[in-house]
This record gives structure tokens, C-alpha cells and sequence, in this order.
């Protein structure tokens, strides 16, 4: 027979103890985790000889020139929030729920902080 027990069939010390020893066990599972952890790795010979690094065989000497404005194309990549106005983009929900995300933390903080005194 397959019974369901109920927290009221612990008694209130014994389930405070069962907290504990999960916190407990928790712990010591996250243990190696949060140690610093040093791997010790024997140094290689001196005499062993490395590879030679690898070079691409295509093309030539010539490196590739950086972006600048003189050689950037006329037509690039733009989204459409970049061809909006400020007012359209104040409009637009995803920039206050960005806004929101970066704000409201720092607001729960700051509350928080006033209820702990």
C-alpha cells in the first residue's frame, strides 16, 4: 500500500532538521565548485620540436585592409529600428522593456535596502 505523507506527519523539529541537512548536503555538493581549482601539468622537453604554425596558401602577402570610411560600401546592413526617429523608438514596447530590465533591479535594491533598517 502506497501512502502519501503530508509535512504534518513530521513533527516541527524534524522537518526544520531535514531543511538543514539538505542545505547542508547542497553545500558540500557545491563545494568543488567554489574551491579554486589548480590543475598541475609536467612541462614538455625542450628538445621536442614544435610544428610549424600553419599559413594559408591562398591569395598572396597581401593583408586585408581595415574598414574605414573612405572604403566602406554605400549600402551595409540596417534594421529597422535604425531607420526610426527617437519618437518611434520610444513608442516601440521592446525599448521600455529593455529600459525596465536595466532599471527596476537597482529600484528593488534601493527598497529593499530602506526595509532592512
Amino acid at each position: 500500500i502506497l501512502r502519501t505523507h503530508s509535512t504534518a506527519a513530521f513533527p516541527e523539529g524534524s522537518l526544520s532538521l531535514l531543511l538543514w541537512m539538505f542545505r547542508a548536503l547542497l553545500l558540500l555538493l557545491a563545494q568543488d565548485a567554489l574551491s579554486l581549482q589548480i590543475a598541475v601539468r609536467p612541462l614538455a622537453p625542450a628538445t621536442l620540436s614544435r610544428s610549424p604554425a600553419v599559413h594559408a596558401q591562398f591569395g598572396g602577402g597581401e593583408k586585408p585592409k581595415g574598414l574605414s570610411r573612405d572604403s566602406e560600401p554605400e549600402e551595409f546592413f540596417k534594421t529597422n529600428m535604425d531607420a526610426m526617429s527617437d519618437e518611434e523608438k520610444l513608442k516601440s514596447p521592446v525599448v521600455w522593456i529593455g529600459l525596465s530590465i536595466l532599471v527596476l533591479p537597482f529600484i528593488a535594491g534601493v527598497i529593499a535596502l530602506e526595509f532592512s533598517k
